[in-house]
């Protein structure tokens, strides 16, 4: 048979079992030792119980597993209803987490809920019971933390135990406090880490001794490595830099380690597909004193934001000297001719005879005209930019338009000595399709320019057809032996407002829009510009265009024959009406007009043209567009009202203008005027329009050149 001894406790102190009694004691009756084995019971199970539940406190590093597994253990082995856990915030508590989840809407809660004690009174008590049988609400404070909950039904738990589970209850807020500070590190590196993503900042840290290098994943994403391949130590860092760098980047690293220094400095790292990227190191000792920590930054955006100003600012400065430039150039450029016209217009005043008058004139004549060619490439040029050059597809003569170029410069070859050669290759077709007047302008601008850097020798114009995977084409080479041209300023040349340098400028003149004029004419026509040359072998300009061969056969153009003084193209005399507001204009128009025979009216303003055409007797109106009072446009088209009220044919108006914009003629047309003539008034070119009225009103305005 198996023995069991009850050991009890005495209030003494002293233990005794049922088989030995200490003799002075008297005999203990059969119920006193179920009492004491009861007791003895209750302690070792109470004890099991907090051992247990204990066992899984701390288990888990989040707050809500943790909790979980711990109310879980204390409603099986307490046969609790419910059981929760709540963190106090100054007077209120938070829920973290309840077994089951819907514990506080189970029936009587409520009730016992609103009798609950302040934080503070709990925590000077430890822990109270409310309720009855029915339903009770054991409270156990948590230390600097909130409360536990055990909600139960029947009997309450024992106060001895609850006194017990204070210590239990020590643990369990601790291991709360902890869960909540590893959840709130991992949230606080959680920001980091997207922080430093976001703003490309890695995290480094250099042991000197150890020569241990530890990186971040950021860190290793902005050398273009996987955490893997970090390895290497500081050795594998500075492999990664550029050599020029690298030397530089580690003395730094030793004297922030040494002499607990602040670093600062950028390096440029190689990426795998060969390009670079900026970094800005900042560190400094940190905690160990052998130990260097810091961040590595990514400036490359904003390093290449800052070399994209500085080349715009230097690009915006060059830009603002060669304009600069330009003005000084045209101020000069203007006044020369300027005052050839003036000069020699008042030695003709002062001249004694016909002979000397005559050569003055014809000296400002040609002021004038050098005046006009800077005046037209000005104009040319503001259409260009402005998109408002349209280039004609028409069938041309090539040979006739060559010969027009080589004979309006052969002149100025000859003055320098220079021998002028056309050289057309055999296979150049006859004629054409395209735009001659802007074909001729391109060899104009060219020539005319290698004839101006030429001093000695001569300048060649070759026409070739060459063959393309595009087709065929013809290419024109304008070759001089001139001073040449520098390979870096090949590019430049073709700029606007360029020129070789303010040298080139102040010794040869010119507006230096010729080439970019004659560059950006050449890719309207669907063609490009290219050039050879080097200092003293003098310069090749070729300008390549598609090949559109013309009609094989066409009407030859008419020869112009010049009526003679006194006649006009028509055989008969026209009354014209001049509509002109400023004197010498209104000199220069009368004189042309009376020499060829016509009578002339004048009327100052368009109130005043009105007035006169409402009288009739007029075959021509010649009308300025800009005049006080009312200008052409508006009195072209009260005019054309006019005729249709009183039923009369429209008689012709030509606007005469300064202005040689596209606009300006489309403004002409649309008011019902006839053609177009721009100013300068030249005679052959008014005269020629004079006799096209044989045939009747032009359908189209064409602006004079």
């Amino acid at each position: 048979r198996r023995t069991v001894i009850w050991r009890a406790g005495w209030p003494d102190g002293r233990n005794c079992s049922r088989r030995e009694r200490p003799g002075r004691y008297p005999s203990l009756g059969l119920n006193t030792w179920r009492l004491a084995a009861s007791t003895c019971m209750k302690a070792a199970i109470e004890t099991d119980i907090l051992f247990r539940i204990a066992l899984v406190i701390g288990e888990d590093v989040h707050l809500e597993q943790m909790t979980r597994r711990v109310l879980s253990e204390i409603r099986r082995l307490l046969d609790a209803r419910s059981c929760a856990i709540y963190a106090c915030t100054g007077d209120r508590l938070k829920r973290i987490c309840s077994e089951p989840d819907a514990q506080e809407d189970s029936t009587g809660f409520a009730a016992l809920r609103a009798g609950w004690p302040s934080a503070q009174e709990l925590a000077r008590e430890g822990w109270r019971t409310l309720g009855d049988s029915a339903l009770t609400h054991h409270l156990i404070d948590l230390p600097e933390f909130g409360l536990l909950l055990i909600e139960r039904r029947g009997e309450a738990l024992d106060p001895g135990f609850l006194d017990n589970f204070r210590t239990l209850a020590r643990k369990l807020a601790i291991a709360c406090r902890a869960c909540v500070n590893e959840e709130e590190l991992e949230r606080q590196k959680h920001r980091l880490e997207l922080a430093t993503s976001a703003a490309s900042i890695g995290i480094w840290a250099w042991n000197r001794v150890s020569g241990e290098l530890t990186w971040d994943d950021q860190m290793c994403a902005l050398h273009g490595l996987v955490p893997a391949q970090s390895s290497g130590g500081l050795e594998g860092w500075l492999h990664r830099l550029l050599p020029a760098e690298a030397d530089a980047f580690a003395q730094a690293l030793d004297r922030a380690a040494r002499e607990d220094a602040r670093l600062e400095q950028d390096v440029r790292v190689n990426l795998a597909d060969g390009t670079h990227r900026v970094l800005r190191i900042l560190g400094g000792v940190r905690g160990h004193p052998d130990e260097v920590a810091g961040v590595a930054v990514d400036v490359t955006a904003s390093r290449e934001a800052k070399e994209a100003l500085r080349r715009a600012r230097d690009a915006a400065e060059a830009a603002s000297r060669a304009k600069s430039e330009f003005l000084a150039n045209m101020s000069h450029e203007i006044r020369t001719p300027m005052n050839g016209v003036l000069g020699m217009l008042d030695l003709a005043l002062d001249a004694t005879d016909d002979a000397e008058r005559r050569e003055c004139v014809s000296t400002a004549r040609s002021s004038a005209e050098s005046l006009l060619v800077i005046i037209n490439d000005i104009l040319d040029f503001s259409k260009i930019e402005a998109g408002k050059v349209e280039v004609e597809t028409v069938s041309f003569d090539l040979g006739e338009q060559l010969s027009l170029v080589m004979r309006t410069l052969a002149a100025q070859a000859a003055r320098k000595s220079l021998v002028m050669q056309l050289q057309v290759v055999p296979g150049v077709p006859a004629r054409l399709t395209g735009d001659p007047l802007r074909l001729r302008q391109v060899l104009l601008n060219l020539v005319s320019n290698a004839i101006k850097f030429t001093h000695e020798g001569g300048v060649t114009l070759r026409v070739e057809r060459v063959d393309a995977a595009s087709g065929e084409r013809l290419l024109f080479s304008v070759i001089d032996t001139g001073i040449g041209i520098p390979v870096d300023k090949h590019a430049l040349v073709f700029e606007a407002f360029a020129q070789q340098d303010s040298s080139t400028t102040r010794g040869y003149g010119g507006t230096g829009l010729g080439l970019s004029i004659a560059s950006r004419l050449t890719e309207l026509m669907g063609g490009h510009i290219s050039l050879d040359s080097a200092p003293g072998r003098g310069s090749s300009f070729r300008v390549d265009l598609p090949l559109r061969r013309g009609d094989s056969e066409a009407e030859p153009a008419a020869t112009p024959v010049e009526p003679e003084r006194g006649e006009t193209a028509t055989g008969r005399r026209l009354s014209v009406l001049l509509v002109e507001d400023h004197p010498v204009n209104q000199k220069v128009a009368t004189v042309v007009l009376q020499r060829a025979g016509h009578r002339v009216t004048v009327a100052h303003n368009g109130v005043e043209a009105i007035e006169k055409v409402a009288e009739g007797g007029f075959d021509l109106v010649l009308m300025d567009m800009q005049m006080p009072v009312m200008g052409g446009v508006e009195a072209a088209r009260l005019i054309r009202q006019l005729e249709e009220e009183l039923g009369r044919l429209p008689v012709p108006i030509f606007a005469m203008t300064a202005n040689a914009q596209e606009e300006d003629r489309t403004a002409c047309l649309e008011a019902g005027m006839n053609d177009f003539l721009t100013k300068p008034l030249l005679p052959r070119v008014l005269r020629e329009k004079i006799a096209a009225l044989e045939s009747g009103p032009p359908d189209a305005a064409t602006p004079a050149p």
